[in-house]
């Protein structure tokens, strides 16, 4: 007589301790943290994709309303013949005033796209970094003047490297607005020096500081410590980008109540072998 025997009660390995079905277990939770650590992280993502969108169209909307106002009220004037002539350059000054504005904000916006998705491509030469600073200011004036800063600067000419001009000044035009937006009122320095194999060139401001925790998360694309404060929150990512495509560094020293001092390394080339 032949006896069956069941094999649900034979001892296998899976009915060990730490066998396949603990296992699967295992691998089962893993897998589900894994999924909702990828939910929460995509969650987050859409939410700073909205607040992005949201911010920008705010500051794209607001130049252009202006624009549109400025526009509208000078072709009104012209209509009625209420416009002096001595009046035009002023009203148009204005209108480029917004151009110009809205100009800058819609490079961000291609910057941020450009540094998101591929590698910008320099286009270097010899730049001195003195002049280019100094020039860079004086085209800033109206904007010191309007912050009410004072600003001092040690910028010599002769420090000369291989950079692309158009990157390293909208680098510096951005540190410098940045002072200026924060530290309104307040003296700011811009000094520019060589060290080692490097040209220092250091944005320092007298504003509120920026505490340790908030310097970590300071130069992360779309990153705002003010909410109320204009902006997309993108130029100070956008210049540690472009510091290091030229392989160089963009660092930030502050504290609450001491200002920041913003600090800008980019490599100089090597000095030419001495002859016998």
């Amino acid at each position: 007589m032949v006896v069956e025997t069941s094999r649900r009660g034979a001892p296998g390995a899976g009915d060990h301790e730490g066998g396949a079905p603990d296992a699967s277990h295992r691998a089962a939770g893993e897998l589900e943290q894994r999924v909702a650590e990828r939910t929460a992280a995509l969650e987050a993502a859409l939410r700073v994709r909205d607040e992005f969108l949201s911010v920008a169209s705010h500051e794209l909307r607001t130049p252009l309303t202006s624009l549109r106002l400025y526009v509208d009220g000078l072709v009104r004037s012209a209509e009625l013949g209420a416009v002096a002539p001595a009046d035009v350059p002023k009203r148009l000054a204005r209108v480029q005033d917004q151009c110009r504005r809205l100009d800058r904000l819609i490079a961000t916006l291609l910057d941020v796209s450009l540094l998101s998705t591929q590698r910008p491509v320099l286009d270097l030469e010899e730049v001195d970094l003195g002049l280019l600073v100094r020039s860079t200011a004086e085209r800033m004036e109206d904007d010191i003047r309007r912050a009410g800063c004072d600003l001092c600067l040690r910028a010599p000419p002769g420090v000369v490297g291989a950079w692309d001009r158009t990157r390293v000044e909208q680098v510096f035009t951005n540190l410098l607005t940045n002072a200026l937006r924060h530290a309104a009122g307040t003296p700011v320095e811009v000094a520019l020096r060589c060290e080692d194999s490097h040209a220092l060139l250091q944005v320092r401001d007298q504003g509120p500081g920026i505490s340790e925790a908030d310097q970590e998360r300071l130069f992360q694309r779309f990153s705002r410590l003010d909410s109320k404060r204009p902006g997309f929150g993108l130029g100070l990512w956008i210049s540690r980008q472009l510091v290091e495509l030229h392989g160089g560094t963009l660092s930030v020293v502050s504290a609450p109540g001491q200002g920041a001092s913003f600090l800008v390394r980019l490599p100089l080339p090597a000095a030419p072998a001495q002859g016998p």
